[in-house]
Parts: C-alpha cells; sequence; structure tokens
C-alpha cells in the first residue's frame, strides 16, 4: 500500500493517535516536574522554607500544565472527530506553558540556591 492509496478513516485514527502521544509527552513532562518538586521539598536546601517553596512552585506548576494538557488534549479531539483541524492555529497556548516550565524551575533554581 503506498501513501495515496490510505483512506481517509485511516488518516484520521493517524491524527488520533499523534495527538494521543503528544497528550502523554505532555503527561510524562508534567509528571517529571512533580517528582523534581517533591524531591526538591524533601531533599532540598538546608533551610526547609525555600525548599518546601521550591517543591510547592514546581508541583503547581506541574499540575497547571497537567490540567493545560488534558483541555487541549480534547479540544483536539472533538476538532479530529469533525474533520476540522486547523493546524498550526493555536502555538500561542504551548509557547506559553514552555515558558511556565522555564519560569517555574528558575524559580525554583533561586529558592533552592540561597
Amino acid at each position: 500500500m503506498n501513501e495515496s492509496s490510505i483512506a481517509v478513516g485511516d488518516l484520521r485514527v493517524r491524527e488520533h493517535l499523534a495527538n494521543e502521544r503528544t497528550y502523554l509527552a505532555w503527561l510524562r513532562t508534567s509528571l517529571a516536574m512533580m517528582a523534581f518538586g517533591l524531591g526538591a521539598a524533601k531533599f532540598g536546601s538546608h533551610n526547609e522554607v525555600y525548599a518546601f517553596a521550591a517543591g510547592g512552585v514546581l508541583v503547581c506548576a506541574a499540575l497547571a500544565g497537567f490540567g493545560y494538557a488534558t483541555v487541549r488534549y480534547r479540544a483536539l479531539n472533538q476538532e479530529i472527530t469533525r474533520g476540522r483541524v486547523v493546524i498550526g492555529a493555536s502555538a500561542h497556548g504551548p509557547i506559553a506553558a514552555a515558558m511556565v516550565l522555564v519560569l517555574a524551575a528558575l524559580i525554583a533554581l533561586v529558592l533552592l540556591v540561597r
């Protein structure tokens, strides 16, 4: 079977699977961030207040990432089902989420180094 003979249903299945892989990547990143946050709170700096604050920042950012990923996954899943996917229409959300991730990591680092 060559690429020109792929049915529309097969393409839709591929889109759903790609959406699910992306969702799982977001979840994996959120879980790793949460683990780092809990580790920072437990084994962080000598000052427990700063370690706890750093862990809290990372856990909150992870929860926000998990929530954003779930909302994005469901919305895109509905678009795929309806056949109305607009490629590259919403790049602001992932960019903002990446900025939140980096900012949370920097804040946690500053708190742990203090």
